[in-house]
């Protein structure tokens, strides 16, 4: 009986010296794990500096084209209109006969063909002439149509008188008066020089704007009337000014707040608040703060980075 308590007794301690040996190195791996670093992912980027470059704070303004010097081509008695009938777009002289009128009473009697009486002065066709050189913008009535005195036959534009007619808002005026110079963009990218000629007596009272006339300068381009177009009017002469490319610079939801990535050193990147000024298709304008061409901001790669990012620049980026 002796001998099988004393067996027991040696291997009691020797399992419990065990257990302790793995609980003890259960636990050291543990706190290996979490010990270890976590790599964080660094964002590719590429990186800038500050530039100076001459800005013009331009003012873009719609406006569509028109032609306000119109004349409406009227009977002037009561008949039916004669052929040949002319047609939109036809170009007439001041002077030039574009519609040709028979009254029913030389329709009745014939007295247009009653040619051999010299004592017949009237042969019932009248003749509506053009008042100056233009276009024939409308027509109204074709041969055969019955028309009554003063009805419209049609409509001529005087080409010469081609211009814009641009809406400023009331919040703008003071950037635009008569006389000035400004840029007509087409919608197929062409370029117009124009100068602003008059104001119109009236404003739209419902969106509160004020209503300007444009005028091209030098050859105008064949345009149909109602084009919309873009004017750009220059509110500032050309000045100095530091700028970034238009992608260092981000902006909220609400285009409110606007900041770019600062590189602090190598590998870590800052958020650093600015303030814009005139802001181009390429370039925007950063009054504040004033970076120096040591300061290394950030041009792609920047776009959703946190403050104080991880980033790993690729290669130096256009200025």
């Amino acid at each position: 009986m002796t001998t099988p308590r004393l067996i027991f007794l040696i291997v009691l301690p020797l399992l419990s010296s065990c257990g302790s040996k793995g609980s003890a190195a259960g636990e050291g791996a543990g706190a290996t794990n979490e010990e270890e670093p976590v790599v964080k992912p660094r964002a590719l980027v590429t990186i800038g500096t500050i530039r100076t470059d001459t800005l013009t704070d331009v003012l873009h303004l719609s406006a569509v084209s028109a032609f306000p010097a119109k004349d409406a081509l009227r009977a002037t008695t009561t008949g039916y209109v004669l052929p040949p009938s002319p047609v939109v777009g036809q170009r007439v002289r001041a002077g030039q006969t574009v519609f040709t009128i028979q009254t029913k009473e030389s329709r009745v009697l014939h007295l247009d063909q009653l040619t051999g009486d010299p004592r017949l002065k009237f042969s019932g066709i009248i003749q509506i002439k053009s008042a100056r050189n233009g276009v024939l913008a409308t027509v109204d009535k074709l041969a055969g149509d019955y028309v009554q005195d003063g009805e419209q036959l049609g409509l001529t534009y005087d080409k010469s008188r081609f211009g814009f007619v641009l809406d400023v808002p009331a919040t703008q005026l003071r950037y635009v008066h008569s006389g000035q110079s400004c840029r007509i963009r087409l919608p197929d990218g062409r370029v117009l020089r124009g100068r602003v000629a008059e104001m119109l007596a009236t404003a739209d009272v419902s969106i509160q704007t004020q209503r300007y006339t444009i005028r091209p300068i030098g050859a105008i381009p064949d345009l149909p009337e109602n084009l919309a177009v873009q004017v750009e009017i220059e509110r500032t002469a050309p000045h100095l000014a530091s700028t970034l490319p238009r992608g260092a610079v981000l902006t909220d939801e609400t285009q409110s707040q606007f900041w770019v990535m600062r590189l602090l050193n190598d590998s870590t990147a800052v958020k650093v608040p600015v303030t814009v000024g005139t802001q181009e298709p390429d370039r925007v304008e950063i009054k504040t703060p004033r970076f120096s061409a040591q300061d290394q901001i950030l041009l792609s790669g920047n776009f959703g980075l946190d403050d104080t990012a991880a980033v790993k620049v690729t290669r130096p980026g256009a200025r």
